[in-house]
């Protein structure tokens, strides 16, 4: 499938979805890598990883961004020539890119079980909410693609996902939300926009200034 959603959160950031479950020669077709690119692609050995980040690709190309003014600083947070902030995600059957004026971060996530075992490892004493009631995974996996969208959208390095990014409560089905993360002498606060799908779920953090 090509291009599966482009959402506008505010007249200035996008988000852009590619629903993978094409092969890896398809996914190549017609896509011109730069150097680094290729070098990059080549160093992924799993199908999958390959796959999506082939369709990352694409949805550059999709968004009028050619792949070959991407490039990676020294932490491997991605960067345009542009100075337009981007963020990238995939997992297994979907991959995401982000763009806006401002920092932000994005992840995409499909649903497993075992977020159930690792729950603990980053949930915030104050989200409990996420394990209650029915759609405990659908949820915990909500929860998960908010923090690592607040950590990319950060850019620095030793948060502690349990004790520093607390996501307020939400109701399934919400599209947007909100969270904090707490450091010892200040607190930021993130807005979110979430997507939600039947295969899969995502998440956009903004910091609101």
């Amino acid at each position: 499938m090509p291009l599966h959603q482009r959402i506008k959160t505010d007249k200035e950031t996008e988000i852009w979805i590619w629903h993978i479950d094409e092969g890896v020669d398809q996914l190549r077709k017609d896509l011109r890598l730069s150097e680094a690119d290729q070098n990059r692609f080549e160093k992924r050995k799993s199908t999958n990883h390959q796959k999506g980040f082939l369709a990352t690709r694409k949805l550059l190309v999709s968004a009028g961004i050619p792949p070959n003014n991407l490039s990676y600083n020294n932490d491997g947070i991605p960067e345009l020539e542009t100075g337009q902030h981007i963020s990238i995600s995939h997992a297994k059957t979907v991959a995401a890119i982000a763009l806006g004026k401002d920092s932000l971060g994005i992840d995409v996530e499909t649903y497993r079980t075992n977020i159930q075992t690792i729950a603990p490892r980053f949930l915030h004493t104050a989200e409990g909410f996420a394990l209650a009631g029915e759609l405990s995974i659908e949820k915990l996996t909500l929860v998960w693609t908010a923090k690592e969208a607040l950590y990319k959208a950060l850019k620095q390095k030793g948060i502690d996902f349990s004790q520093q990014l607390c996501v307020a409560p939400f109701q399934w089905g919400d599209n947007k939300g909100s969270a904090k993360v707490i450091f010892p002498d200040k607190t930021l606060n993130f807005s979110l926009n979430f997507v939600i799908e039947n295969d899969y779920c995502a998440t956009l953090a903004n910091h609101k200034k």
